[in-house]
């Protein structure tokens, strides 16, 4: 079987920590795989906040995720914290992909790598813009 491959590049731009959730639990009594992707968006958000922006503005262009794949490495659960770091990396003119990796707190296990493919757009033309030079900059790019 094929799988999917996805290297984290440094360097880690960001930091938040989450505790799993009774809500994130499946059937088994660990993470969820959709949760994992719940706590990506929620790290993500914090990440754009922390730099002073948001999902919908950055120098007024908005983002759209275009993709996202996950390598699942390892079980989380309940209560226990998790650290999603966030880097920067293969830019495009319109876009780039936002990378994770999700780790335990308490024993450094790692739970997931992922990565967003993100464009930006100006929603008030529905268009595709460049990438912001505020987002260039966070990524070290300018």
């Amino acid at each position: 079987m094929a799988r999917v491959e996805i290297t984290y590049p440094e360097p880690t731009l960001f930091t938040h920590d989450l505790s799993v959730r009774v809500t994130d639990l499946n059937f088994a009594d660990h993470l969820a795989h959709d949760s994992v992707i719940s706590l990506l968006h929620e790290a993500r958000a914090q990440f754009f906040k922390a730099n002073n922006l948001s999902e919908l503005d950055v120098e007024g262009a908005g983002i759209i995720m275009a993709d996202i794949a996950a390598n699942y490495r390892g079980e989380a659960f309940f209560g226990e914290i998790l650290s999603v770091e966030i880097s920067l990396g293969d830019f495009s003119s319109k876009g780039c992909d936002i990378f994770y990796r999700v780790s335990c707190k308490d024993n450094g296990s790692l739970i997931a790598i992922a990565k967003t493919g993100i464009v930006f757009m100006d929603y008030s033309t529905r268009k595709l813009v460049d990438v912001p030079d505020a987002f260039l900059k966070i990524a070290g790019l300018k």
